[in-house]
């Protein structure tokens, strides 16, 4: 009997070892893969700031991907929101996800897409649950989906709390026992630790004036922002599912790519002819606009507009990237259109500054994403406690607004459910 015992904790105890050393070999990888694609995505968006005219060759490059998605059997119809159900449903992803989403990211940058690499990079890890999760014990291969979620999430945004969050709240999963959480956490932080070390940071915190916040004008600010961000989530969803169906009429994908990238070249290309090159700026993952917001540069009061505009016309021809980092540029250039606009009612006296970008910024992400606690836990990593402070009543209220919209089908079924 003893012996039997014995033999039972000796078992476990490799069960656990085999479980630590996956986990960990699992956000080793994934953090250096995002160092690839982060890598990548950079170099591709300095090309196309120094070529411009890359722009006309939009719809060859993503006929080119499509090509590199046949040849890989793989569906072009992978992306971000069916990786995600796959996780939901314990379901497989292809391991050659892995490569194409790279090459397919990289291409629609360097020809002027507004794409991210931040839910690439979640794209990427689901392709590499399948060389860990037969590795160990049956009942902890349920762990694999969540753990590479938040690890890629977590090392791309500098957030690996955030990423814990998001992969439950994204595939609206309760933890049922304390292992279900120490996963993704353990993921994340090795994913998070490898991109430190190499000196990836996500941006740099910027600084907020506290005393400013107790400002009565900033109580308009909060409202502005709250509804704004959550009518604009609306929109934004709403007609990318429209654009994606439309197009989804004209047949094979190729159609699509081929409308939706003609159509982009024609608006970029135009406004080089006409004069127009800061359009260029709304290009790619955003990330300079981010920056420009929250440094307090001035941005036109329509930046919003055409960010929103240009990531529509990629996501909804097609196009290969991540989602989140185009909807934290549209949701910073909202937040200082917000800022001007009280600047402007109040006669230059009044600004809520970078806190009003933040608000936005923030707010949008909740909006579109369906996920209020990963937003709110994010401006804390990103911000500190002031930032939490700044976010959180503008992300609960354009959440409230938004919560039947979402760019992922997944967070919107427990909604529906209780509808």
């Amino acid at each position: 009997m003893v012996c039997r015992e014995g033999s039972k904790r000796a078992q476990r105890i490799r069960e656990i070892v085999c479980l630590a050393l996956s986990l960990g070999s699992l956000g080793g990888i994934i953090g250096l893969l995002t160092l690839v694609l982060g890598f990548a995505v950079d170099s591709a968006e300095c090309l196309f700031l120094s070529y411009p005219y890359f722009v006309w060759v939009l719809p060859v490059a993503g006929i080119a991907t499509y090509g590199l998605y046949y040849v890989l059997h793989l569906d072009f119809l992978w992306s971000t929101a069916r990786v995600l159900k796959a996780a939901k449903a314990d379901e497989g992803v292809p391991l050659a996800l892995v490569p194409a989403i790279v090459v397919g990211t990289f291409l629609t940058v360097l020809c002027g897409g507004s794409v991210g690499k931040e839910a690439a990079a979640i794209q990427m890890s689901g392709g590499l649950i399948g060389l860990f999760r037969e590795k160990v014990a049956k009942r902890y291969g349920r762990l694999f989906a969540p753990a590479a979620t938040a690890a890629a999430l977590g090392s791309m945004l500098s957030a690996p709390l955030a990423g814990v969050i998001f992969s439950f709240e994204a595939l609206r999963k309760r933890p049922a026992s304390l292992v279900e959480v120490v996963a993704p956490l353990f993921t994340s932080l090795i994913a998070w630790g490898i991109t430190a070390m190499a000196g990836i940071r996500f941006l740099d915190s910027p600084s907020v004036d506290v005393f400013g916040l107790f400002d009565y004008r900033m109580v308009g600010t909060v409202i502005a922002s709250a509804v704004g961000s959550g009518v604009l989530a609306v929109v934004f969803c709403k007609a990318l599912e429209a654009l994606k169906g439309g197009l989804r009429h004209l047949g094979s994908p190729v159609f699509a790519l081929a409308v939706g990238g003609v159509v982009t070249a024609l608006v970029l290309g135009y406004a080089d002819i006409l004069h127009y090159e800061p359009i260029r700026d709304y290009c790619g993952t955003g990330m300079m606009l981010v920056t420009s917001a929250l440094s307090g540069e001035y941005l036109p009061p329509w930046a919003f507009v055409a960010k929103l505009a240009l990531t529509l016309l990629t996501f909804a021809g097609g196009y290969k990237g991540g989602e989140i980092m185009p909807i934290l540029a549209i949701g910073a250039c909202l937040g200082s259109s917000i800022d001007w606009m009280f600047i402007v009612a109040d006669g230059g006296v009044f600004s809520g500054g970078v806190a009003v970008t933040e608000m936005g910024m923030i707010a949008f992400f909740a909006a579109c994403t369906n996920c209020p606690v990963t937003a709110i836990v994010l401006s804390f990593e990103l911000f500190g406690p002031v930032g939490l402070i700044v976010s959180a009543l503008p992300t609960i209220g354009a959440y409230s607004i938004a919560r039947s919209s979402s760019i992922y089908p997944t967070t919107l079924e427990i909604s529906r459910h209780c509808r």
